[in-house]
């Protein structure tokens, strides 16, 4: 698994993942949000195939290699998403183009792998009924809160970006609402905690004992960016598996986003008002979250 691999690299290997890197930071190709989750892919490439194929130099790696990690299972022992297989594929593009660049290697290993296209099709919003399915299986352990808080916070509008870094000090029982502090495709806003939501993140919270206010409430890990996503990630497909919903291919996690959207247009029957809530910087964008089609009158999915 990519994410479970060691950070030791040989002195050669290190030494050319550590001059691209430097060269990206002093040109600044690199986002500020970007940034670490691009070096940790470098990071955690040199470490994989240092340890599963012995490679000593940026030159010995292999278009076989290169495969072996964009494809290697996530954390949580699952098969990667075609967004983060090509996240990977992305990461090493830049490291051989940087490094040829450097002259620190001539050909580049990624250059003919081919990956699944990404569909263009939305994730359609769940109804409530699946919702409530969701919410049942989340509870399947009581003495377990991982699943159930993630779910609360994904029915308040967060995504699995925003997921990770929700703290205690975020979350306003007395109003049923939490701070949600956008990512890169979402502005921060206040989230609206359903009845269950607030329940649930209720019964979190009394059991930690309240928590320091930047102590994070639904990951207590340490790892980067892309780990922390993929924790939230895991979470919410973790539940719509036990719920019996992944045969479908277009409930993912985004499906539940769009359900919270569709809720919103369903009270308030005003597209910008689901804009809002949703955090999205567009009307059309709020309205494919939705999956709502403009000449009609009403949004898909919602009420089962």
């Amino acid at each position: 698994m990519v994410e479970h691999t060691q950070s030791v690299m040989s002195r050669e290997l290190r030494a050319a993942v550590d001059q691209v890197a430097a060269e990206l930071r002093g040109q600044r190709k690199l986002s500020v949000e970007s940034e670490p989750r691009v070096l940790g892919l470098f990071e955690r490439f040199g470490a994989f195939v240092g340890r599963a194929f012995g490679v000593a130099r940026l030159g010995e790696v292999s278009d076989e290699h290169v495969e072996a990690f964009v494809r290697a299972s996530t954390v949580a022992g699952q098969m990667p998403s075609a967004a983060t297989m090509r996240l990977r594929r992305s990461a090493l593009r830049l490291l051989f183009r940087t490094a040829r660049e450097l002259r620190l290697v001539e050909g580049d290993p990624t250059v003919d792998l081919v990956l699944p296209s990404r569909t263009n099709e939305a994730a359609r919003p769940l109804t409530d009924d699946e919702v409530d399915r969701c919410r049942r299986v989340c509870l399947h352990d009581l003495a377990s809160t991982r699943l159930s808080v993630a779910w609360a916070l994904g029915e308040a509008t967060a995504r699995t970006a925003e997921i990770p870094h929700v703290t205690f000090g975020d979350v306003d029982l007395l109003s049923g609402r939490v701070w949600l502090r956008g990512s890169a495709k979402t502005e921060p806003r206040w989230g609206e905690l359903t009845e269950w939501g607030a329940v649930q993140v209720a019964r979190h919270v009394r059991g930690l004992g309240n928590g320091e206010r930047d102590m994070a409430l639904a990951y207590d890990g340490s790892g980067n960016v892309e780990s922390r996503r993929s924790f939230s990630s895991q979470a919410i497909r973790e539940t719509l598996q036990r719920a019996g919903l992944t045969g479908d291919p277009y409930v993912r996690p985004a499906s539940l986003t769009a359900w919270a959207g569709v809720g919103v247009m369903r009270t308030t029957r005003r597209i910008e008002a689901v804009a809002l809530a949703l955090g999205v910087r567009s009307l059309d964008a709020a309205a494919r979250v939705i999956g709502w089609d403009w000449t009609t009158s009403a949004p898909a999915g919602g009420d089962g």
